[in-house]
């Protein structure tokens, strides 16, 4: 009786890790192609990221603006060839895409006065996301630096 019992727990133990195993993995992959799903802001000719200074001037530029309303900074992300900058909304925008982007670089993006900012990211891309719930699924712009050419 004992070698029985042995024999259906140790089959029924892996075939239940078996299955935490399958479902693990098949959860990995899914979160692993839902991180693709959204395309990534394009890539600039620099490849080293910008100091962290820099980043903490985004930020400051970025929290001034967003004090007391319903739309909450977020913080950014310093990558190699930019900084991006997180805007959480309560609710979509009634608008089209194109007229988001537009909205962001016209009115979200920070204007030229930011001078010591804008020199500061150089030649690296202000991007601004704005999104309702999860930062993957954000609507960007890229923000036009007014101090760089080209």
């Amino acid at each position: 009786m004992s070698i029985l019992f042995t024999t259906w727990f140790n089959k029924r133990f892996s075939i239940t890790i078996s299955l935490l195993l399958l479902a693990l993995s098949g959860c990995m992959q899914n979160q692993y192609a839902a991180d693709f799903r959204t395309p990534f802001p394009p890539i600039a000719d620099s490849r080293i990221a910008a100091t962290d200074n820099t980043v903490k001037m985004v930020n400051a530029v970025f929290y001034q603006s967003f004090i007391g309303g319903e739309w909450q900074y977020q913080g950014s992300t310093n990558l190699k060839n930019s900084i991006n900058a997180y805007i959480q909304i309560p609710e979509r925008l009634d608008m089209s895409e194109e007229a988001q982007e537009n909205y962001l670089q016209q009115a979200i993006c920070p204007a030229a006065q930011h001078e010591k900012m804008w020199q500061a990211l150089n030649d690296k891309t202000l991007v601004v996301h704005i999104y309702t719930y999860k930062r993957k699924y954000s609507l960007y712009a890229n923000c036009i630096n007014p101090y760089t050419t080209g």
